[in-house]
């Protein structure tokens, strides 16, 4: 294995210069790093793929671009992490950008931590001070109940716990695949750290909106969250609580999310009710003590009531 500190993964479409300019501030602020930059293309049509191969050659980096044709970008994100030559992999999106001085703290910290994961937890935050030795599942239900938030396109992770526990995105999922790939990689007791460094949003002109998680429909985001609930099952891996937040908590608000979007997309209440049935999707809408009381009234006159049922 090549002797490369950090992989930065760059999904990618028809967005002009904006790619090399996130190679270009990247590199600007991890002089101290050896990192990787792979670009994945998604049918591009401009010149942005040749832009960043210019950035790259011009800065004499390491990198290189991964064509994904015509298939998912899950598929695309695992070529880039069994391709990928980093201790620690992180991934970036020019759609939801976050100023790269995120990348050398972030590194510091999993290193001197030797830990698996790293993500940012503001010490301002409640949850901050608290969660020196929180574990995967913790955290997984933490998310589950929204209060601890980790973003996907900001986290780093050992890329061989990853290939280790052959934890990967779901390439059959169109939407989901990234909260699915955060909530497995959660499952098999990582060693996890936080950075107190509070993450700010790039403003980085993007010339088109790249929005790969949702390009089909919304059953695709139950299906992820599904498969996960599944491997918590077939692997043992989860605790109690985590089990129990996800089937009264998890997927029946997943459930309803794809019943209020497709409301709002302005299909018929028995065609959502015919469909969830058909796939079972029903069966998910479960209640427990334990299930947050917003989320049980939108259940239950979605049940009993539909037609008042307001998303």
């Amino acid at each position: 294995m090549a002797n490369v500190d950090v992989s930065v993964i760059i999904p990618s479409k028809n967005n002009k210069n904006t790619t090399a300019g996130i190679i270009r501030r990247i590199s600007e602020n991890t002089k101290n790093l050896e990192v990787e930059y792979i670009v994945i293309d998604m049918n591009s049509t401009d010149n942005s793929i040749l832009s960043a191969l210019n950035e790259i050659k011009k800065h004499n980096l390491r990198g290189c671009v991964i064509q994904s044709g015509g298939g998912s970008v899950s598929s695309a994100l695992n070529t880039g992490i069994y391709k990928s030559d980093g201790k620690y992999i992180t991934f970036v999106y020019p759609s939801r950008l976050y100023k790269s001085d995120y990348i050398p703290e972030y590194y510091s910290t999993i290193e001197g931590k030797n830990a698996d994961i790293v993500f940012s937890a503001p010490k301002t935050e409640v949850v901050g001070a608290e969660m020196g030795n929180i574990d995967g599942s913790e955290l997984a239900v933490g998310l589950v109940r929204s209060v601890i938030s980790m973003d996907f396109c900001a986290v780093m992770i050992r890329r061989e716990y990853l290939l280790d526990n052959h934890i990967k995105f779901y390439e059959d999922c169109v939407t989901g695949y990234a909260e699915a790939f955060v909530f497995n990689a959660l499952l098999f007791e990582p060693k996890i750290a936080y950075s107190d460094i509070k993450l700010e949003r790039d403003k980085m002109e993007i010339p088109q909106k790249e929005d790969f998680s949702q390009n089909n429909g919304c059953f695709s985001r139950i299906d992820a969250m599904l498969k996960v609930y599944e491997t918590m099952q077939l692997t043992k891996k989860g605790s109690p609580a985590l089990k129990s937040a996800f089937e009264y908590n998890k997927l029946p608000s997943v459930v309803m999310s794809c019943v209020d979007i497709l409301l709002k997309d302005g299909f018929p209440y028995s065609a959502i009710k015919n469909s969830l049935k058909l796939k079972e999707y029903d069966k998910l809408l479960k209640l427990s003590v334990s299930t947050p009381p917003k989320l049980r009234m939108k259940i239950l006159k979605w049940r009993f009531v539909p037609k008042l049922y307001k998303p």
